[in-house]
């Protein structure tokens, strides 16, 4: 039951995002093709002004994908609002499931289109670095070459567990976003809150959101298991700070502790949305 719930809520929402994403991939496609022809000079028409055009280009394709980022989290959580306390939410709540698997199932369709967004945009940023650097040459293409050197290291090895590193973060960071983001709007429909209406959302997202980032950088802090990378060598410790000080003095530490507590307050914030939407919100 559950695997329709969720499918059905894919379809639902893809409905609704599809239009958003037509239009973004459009504005990105003719820009992304701004700069293939002006690396390339295909048409022998840019008279030594690559990298003017280069970098409007890369910079629309940044800003499309940036708006897209910010564009897909409000409709997410638009659909979550209309489909769960609107006037649908009287269909939605009588289904015969638990709310729980209600929840879970926007939750996790809700994660997926605002993960891929965010993944879009973080590739377009690198690629217009990477495209920039190739077109100007020189100490910019040296520098480009430095930070992917930095961002992923200098073997398969360091490649591969920085790669998952990143993907896992990304995916952990959106699922706090999208769940403090339910909790807020769930908070917005439970009286006496109601009354203050959107106000309510933003400031119950932003007080879990920075009460779960300040819980993460102090386990973090007190619990600094990880990972360090140093040239071509990934070394598991259960002191990153440590180790970066005694042993790898010019590698880079990655926590695994934060992020792990992050995710579990993640799915531990469902309760709370569960519990409100069961017992105590309001339908519109």
């Amino acid at each position: 039951m559950f695997g329709k719930l969720l499918k059905n809520d894919l379809k639902a929402q893809w409905h609704s995002i599809s239009t958003i994403f037509l239009c973004i991939f459009i504005v990105a496609g003719v820009a992304e093709l701004l700069v293939l022809y002006s690396i390339k000079d295909i048409f022998n028409i840019w008279n030594g002004n690559k990298l003017i055009f280069v970098s409007i280009g890369g910079a629309v394709v940044c800003l499309a994908m940036f708006f897209a980022c910010i564009v897909i989290l409000i409709a997410v959580g638009l659909l979550f609002s209309k489909t769960t306390f609107g006037k649908a939410g009287y269909l939605t709540l009588t289904l015969p499931v638990k709310t729980g698997s209600l929840i879970w199932s926007k939750t996790i369709s809700g994660l997926v289109w605002t993960y891929i967004t965010y993944m879009l945009f973080f590739c377009s940023f690198f690629l217009f670095i990477y495209q920039a650097g190739e077109c100007m040459g020189g100490d910019l293409q040296d520098l480009a070459n430095q930070l992917f050197m930095l961002l992923l290291g200098q073997s398969t090895k360091t490649m591969l567990s920085l790669a998952i590193y990143y993907l896992v973060w990304v995916a952990i960071a959106m699922f706090l976003v999208v769940q403090c983001m339910y909790f807020g709007i769930t908070c917005a429909h439970v009286s006496p809150l109601s009354k203050f209406g959107p106000v309510t959302t933003v400031l119950a997202f932003f007080a879990a959101f920075g009460a779960v980032i300040g819980l993460t950088l102090l386990v973090g802090k007190f619990l600094p298991f990880g990972m360090i990378v140093h040239d071509d060598i990934v070394t598991i410790t259960s002191n990153v700070v440590r180790a970066k000080q005694e042993i790898y003095r010019h590698g880079s530490g990655f926590i695994f502790s934060g992020p792990m507590f992050m995710l579990l307050s993640s799915v531990l914030m469902s309760l709370p949305i569960t519990y409100l939407t069961k017992h105590k919100a309001n339908i519109k």
